[in-house]
């Protein structure tokens, strides 16, 4: 009987100190799901009409060589406990990552601290990456340290029921291998048109905000009971997405997203994800929407009586 094995973690790495924080995150969900931990660093290759580029091959496979040489010994200092594999290749960031990733079952990035003609020149990788990978994509700021400073809370951003199969399937295993609480937030900007104080003292604001939390309780319920142990708290307001979920990343160890699609552009990150991945004050997972058809929760928890996660 031939096992498939597990599929890698796969973090990017550039050989400064803004990839310190993510190298930790990954190193500690490879320790979480027992999966071998794929460092990649991407080396872009500077080409010029007046370059000889059979010796310039011998310097960059030299310098390939250093570089695998000290992100393996950084990775062994952190993690001897775990499967690693470094790899370098020539390339422009987001496509050596993206391409590395292939096969991942999670990407971890740093966060990109270019600002301006800097960023606008060499692209921006952070955005680049999240808006087309097929695998979850974990944004960690720059010396984050997994762990170290635990608030013992996972939030998830729930916009709307689409896709929130495997938005939700994501916050809730995340928050039960970590052992902290799931907090799950709906916020949308109020509507003029039902801004306004009714005879008897309540709002329609006030009303849907009341309905919306009652659809949510009913689309968590067999997901509680799928995760009897995840505390659940629901929090539903109206107000800016945007700094409502930017406060509720101070008090957060790990904040998960969707990435939507645009029915003509496709994948996209959109005016909430996009800001957020850069000014979130904790790690921040994509997780992707699909065109799998998912199986309602309850049929999964159905099949063969024996609950799927």
């Amino acid at each position: 009987m031939t096992t498939t094995p597990p599929r890698p973690v796969v973090v990017g790495h550039d050989g400064t100190y803004a990839s310190s924080g993510a190298l930790r995150f990954a190193i500690g969900e490879a320790r979480r799901s027992e999966a071998p931990l794929r460092v990649v660093h991407a080396m872009p290759l500077q080409t010029s009409a007046f370059l000889d580029l059979p010796v310039l091959a011998e310097e960059l496979d030299a310098e390939r060589q250093q570089v695998e040489a000290t992100l393996g010994a950084e990775v062994a200092r952190l993690a001897d406990d775990v499967e690693v594999q470094v790899v370098t290749c020539h390339g422009a960031p987001a496509p050596v990552l993206l391409g590395a990733a292939d096969d991942a079952r999670l990407l971890v990035i740093g966060r990109e601290n270019r600002t301006g003609l800097r960023r606008f020149l060499g692209g921006a990788t952070t955005q680049d990456v999240a808006a087309h990978a097929h695998a979850p994509l974990a944004v960690v700021p720059e010396g984050w340290r997994d762990g170290h400073t635990s608030r013992q809370r996972v939030v998830v951003a729930l916009k709307a029921p689409a896709h929130s199969t495997e938005l939700l399937g994501a916050a809730f295993r995340r928050a039960e291998q970590s052992g902290g609480a799931l907090r799950v937030v709906h916020a949308w900007e109020p509507d003029d048109r039902v801004d306004g104080h009714r005879p008897d003292g309540w709002t329609p604001q006030a009303l849907l905000v009341e309905r919306a939390a009652a659809s949510i309780d009913d689309l968590l319920r067999p997901w509680r009971r799928a995760y009897p142990g995840v505390v659940v708290n629901v929090e539903v307001h109206l107000g800016d997405p945007r700094a409502d979920l930017l406060e509720e990343s101070a008090a957060a160890d790990l904040l998960v997203l969707l990435r939507g699609e645009a029915p003509l552009l496709g994948p996209h990150l959109g005016g909430v994800l996009r800001p957020l991945l850069h000014a979130a004050d904790c790690p921040v997972l994509v997780v992707p929407a699909t065109h799998a058809e998912l199986p309602p929760l309850d049929l999964e928890l159905e099949r063969e009586g024996t609950l799927l996660r």
